[in-house]
C-alpha cells in the first residue's frame, strides 16, 4: 500500500526549509553585526569597525603623533598576580584587570607575556593589548611579540603587530617577520603589517628587500592594502608618485583603518596638503568622535582656522574615548593661547577619572600662558591629585603664573576695620 504526499504539503516543506535557511543566515549576519560598531560618515560610507576593543583602537594608537606622559600605577607583585588570575578566571572582569595591568607599565611584561600561551583567543588578544598599551616602554616584550606574530587568530595578530608598532624603532628586529605577514590571507593583517613596518623603520631606512615587498604590495588586489603600502612608503620617505592625491582618495576608503590613517598622514604633510582641505572638511561632518578628532588635527596641521575647529574638537572630547581626549588635549596644547574659548574643557578633563587625561590636561593648561590664570583655583585643587605627575605640573603652572600655591585667605571684617 503506497501513501501519496499531497502537493500542498510538499510546498509547505520546501517553504519551511527555505525560511529556516533564510532565518539561520540572517541570525549569523546579525551576530556578526553585533560584534561590530557601525557608523555612517558624511561621505556616505558605512564604516564597520571590526572588534572595536581590539582592532580599530589599536590601529589608532599605531600612528599616535605624540605619546602621552607615562604614568605608572604602583602595583605589588601580589596585586599583579591577583590581576593575572582574574584575567584567566573571570571573563566578566577581564577588561578591568587588563586596564589596571596596562597602567602599571613595563613591570607586568613577564607576567602578561605568559598569557599569550593560553588557548583562550580573547585572553591572548587582551594580553597582547596590554603590551600594546605599554607602548614604547615595552621593548622587553619584543622577543615574545615576535614569536606570536604568526598567531592563527587575526585578532591576536592585530594586537601583536600594533604592540610592535607602538614600541617603535626599538622593534627593528621584528621587520623580517612583519614583511612575511605582507602575504597573509587576511586583509587587515597585511594592512597593519605594512603600517607597522613604516612606523618601526622611520628613523632608519630599511633594506631593499623590505622596500621591494612594500612596492609589491602596491599591486595588491585590495585597494585598502594598496593604500597601506603607500602610507608605509611615505613614512619611510620613499618617493611615491601622486602621494597626496592617493591620500585624499584614501579618505573615502571603505576600510576605516585606511581612511583614518590617510587623514593623519595628510596632517603630517602640513601646508603641502592644502588641496585636501575640502575633502577633510567634508569628512569632519561625521558624528563619530574618532573621525572628528583625527580630521580636526589634520586640518589644524595643514593650517585651517583654529577657531573654526574648536567646536568639533570639544564635541569629540566629550566622548568616553581616552584616545580622543588625549588627541584633543594635544591640539589644544598646540593652539596655545588661541584655545582660551575651550577653558571649560580643561576644567572637565582635569576632573577626568583617567590619570593620563588629567596629566595631559594640567600640562596643556601651561601652554595657555596668562590666559590660564582663570584656572588657578582648579590648579590649586590639582595639587592634591593622587597622581604625582598631575601635582607636579599644577605646581609648575601656578609658579609660572605667579599665583600662590594656597588659596588666598579672605580678610575678616573685624580685621579690616582694625
Amino acid at each position: 500500500m503506497s501513501y501519496l504526499v499531497p502537493p500542498f504539503a510538499i510546498y509547505l516543506i520546501i517553504a519551511g526549509t527555505v525560511m529556516f535557511l533564510i532565518g539561520f543566515g540572517a541570525q549569523l549576519y546579525m551576530n556578526r553585526l553585533m560584534r561590530q560598531y557601525r557608523i555612517k560618515t558624511s561621505l556616505g560610507i558605512d564604516f564597520l569597525f571590526p572588534e572595536i576593543d581590539s582592532w580599530i583602537v589599536a590601529v589608532e594608537f599605531v600612528d599616535m603623533p605624540k605619546e602621552p606622559i607615562p604614568t605608572e600605577a604602583e602595583l605589588s607583585e601580589a596585586e599583579i598576580a591577583e590581576l593575572i588570575q582574574m584575567m584567566q578566571t573571570s571573563k566578566r572582569k577581564r577588561n578591568n584587570a587588563a586596564s589596571q595591568l596596562a597602567s602599571a607599565g613595563p613591570k607586568v611584561i613577564p607576567y602578561v607575556s605568559q598569557l599569550l600561551k593560553e588557548n583562550d583567543t580573547d585572553l591572548r588578544a587582551k594580553a597582547a593589548a596590554i603590551l600594546r598599551n605599554i607602548g614604547p616602554r615595552g621593548s622587553e616584550a619584543l622577543p615574545v611579540l615576535i614569536d606570536y606574530i604568526n598567531d592563527l587568530e587575526p585578532v591576536v595578530q592585530g594586537q601583536v603587530i600594533c604592540a610592535l608598532a607602538r614600541i617603535g624603532p626599538s622593534a627593528l628586529d621584528a621587520t623580517p617577520s612583519l614583511v612575511k605577514q605582507l602575504k597573509n590571507e587576511t586583509d587587515d593583517v597585511r594592512i597593519c603589517s605594512a603600517l607597522a613596518i613604516g612606523r618601526i623603520n622611520r628613523e632608519k631606512k630599511p633594506d631593499k628587500a623590505t622596500l621591494d615587498a612594500l612596492n609589491d604590495l602596491l599591486n595588491d588586489k585590495v585597494p585598502s592594502v594598496q593604500t597601506a603600502a603607500v602610507i608605509a612608503l611615505m613614512d619611510l620617505s620613499a618617493k611615491v608618485d601622486d602621494g597626496i592625491d592617493l591620500l585624499i582618495d584614501g579618505l573615502r576608503d571603505v576600510n576605516p583603518i585606511i581612511a583614518l590613517q590617510c587623514a593623519q598622514h595628510l596632517g603630517h604633510h602640513g601646508k603641502a596638503a592644502n588641496e585636501a582641505i575640502p575633502d577633510l572638511i567634508e569628512a569632519l561632518k561625521s558624528n563619530h568622535p574618532i573621525i572628528q578628532i583625527i580630521v580636526s588635527h589634520a586640518l589644524y596641521r595643514i593650517g585651517y582656522d583654529p577657531l573654526a575647529l574648536l567646536r568639533p574638537i570639544l564635541v569629540a572630547a566629550r566622548s568616553g574615548e581616552i584616545y580622543v581626549k588625549l588627541e584633543a588635549l594635544e591640539i589644544l596644547e598646540d593652539m596655545g593661547p588661541e584655545a582660551e574659548p575651550a577653558i571649560q574643557a580643561y576644567v572637565r578633563m582635569l576632573g577626568d577619572k583617567n590619570t593620563l587625561v588629567r596629566v595631559n590636561a594640567v600640562r596643556a593648561i601651561g601652554f595657555l600662558g596668562d590666559k590660564g590664570r582663570v584656572l588657578a583655583p582648579q590648579l590649586r585643587k590639582a595639587l592634591n591629585d593622587p597622581a604625582k605627575a598631575v601635582r607636579h605640573h599644577a605646581e609648575v603652572n601656578l609658579k609660572a603664573l605667579g599665583e600662590p600655591l594656597e588659596e588666598p585667605k579672605l580678610i575678616e571684617e573685624n580685621e579690616e576695620s582694625n
